[in-house]
């Protein structure tokens, strides 16, 4: 397992600029791949900013002796698919994060989800057991490290979505940690997403206790969901059930913005899925199969006055009719 004294925050951008840089680096993007990349990039000055610091870490590893080794280890590892990763961070770690290239990726990387303890890919969902007994689902896109010690229990969710079920253990605290704060269990089985700038959480089972980065805490009892950032916790009108039907395979949604259901596909879907802040608006109820995502969006642009536009297979877009 992997203990870090202070990880980097999550950050959703720059996993998709992760994504796009893996897939583009791979030898075999196709030119309307690498035509959605750009239009990616120029969707949003953040995009495009991620991006940037990317290849800026990247180029560090041009700058490495090329001595062959160092070099070839450094594109393995990014290039590696996740459950080898964590093994060449740590060859790479020891081989030159101490050298100044090393430092300036290891200062400017956006990459902690590729050296995680655990992570998912695109559409991919995976349970764990966890060294005490507990159970842990990732959602797809997901990456979360472990610290088990004598005296607490941690997980650090750095991008992405968990549940977890708790194993009894009453001289260890079972704790999951984010950007915005930490999640104590009180009881057995909740759910932690991680957003842009605020997480999400809902108890299936007893309660947890949340703790913000500024000092405010909460007990939130089972049966109600929470979002909170570093000044405060709110009420979330989402239910538990449908906030963990991905577990099964589902996005399951009551009156809430289209705009939620294409965030809630993302993860599901290689390359760019846009939707207009207009059509994001529209109101939607229903549950629709997540593994199917054309499927899905089929089934709500029959519902809904949406066209959906297909620029290519890796980049689709959302708008009114």
């Amino acid at each position: 397992m992997t203990t870090t004294a202070n990880p980097p925050a999550s950050d959703p951008i720059a996993g998709e600029a992760i994504a796009w840089m893996v897939r583009l680096g791979a030898g075999d993007a196709s030119a309307a791949e690498r035509a959605a990349y750009a239009a990616w990039r120029q969707a949003d000055p953040r995009h495009e900013a991620a991006a940037v610091r990317l290849e800026q870490a990247i180029g560090a590893f041009a700058r490495l002796p090329d001595s062959g080794a160092a070099r070839a280890g450094a594109r393995r590892a990014l290039l590696a698919p996740p459950n080898r990763r964590k093994t060449l961070g740590k060859i790479l770690g020891i081989g030159f994060l101490l050298g100044g290239s090393g430092y300036l990726l290891h200062r400017h990387q956006p990459l902690p989800e590729l050296l995680a303890d655990a992570a998912t890919g695109t559409g991919e969902r995976r349970q764990l057991v966890l060294p005490d007994g507990s159970s842990l689902w990732l959602n797809a896109r997901s990456a979360a490290d472990f610290d088990f010690g004598p005296a607490l229990r941690q997980v650090r969710l750095q991008c992405g979505e968990l549940i977890v079920e708790v194993a009894r253990d009453s001289a260890r605290p079972f704790v999951v940690h984010t950007a915005e704060g930490s999640i104590r269990a009180l009881g057995t089985r909740f759910l932690v997403r991680q957003d842009a700038g605020n997480t999400l959480v809902a108890v299936l089972h007893s309660s947890v206790r949340i703790d913000t980065g500024l000092g405010a805490s909460i007990t939130l009892a089972v049966g109600r969901s929470a979002r909170f950032d570093l000044a405060g916790v709110r009420p979330d009108a989402t239910p538990p059930a449908s906030a963990s039907a991905w577990e099964d395979g589902f996005i399951e949604v009551h009156d809430r913005p289209l705009a939620e259901i294409v965030a809630a596909l993302r993860p599901y879907r290689p390359g760019l899925l846009r939707v207009s802040p207009a059509a994001g608006q529209l109101r939607v109820t229903g549950s629709f199969p997540l593994d199917d995502s054309e499927r899905t969006l089929a089934a709500l642009s029959e519902a809904l006055p949406i066209r959906i536009d297909r620029h290519t297979d890796y980049w689709v877009s959302i708008d009114l009719r």
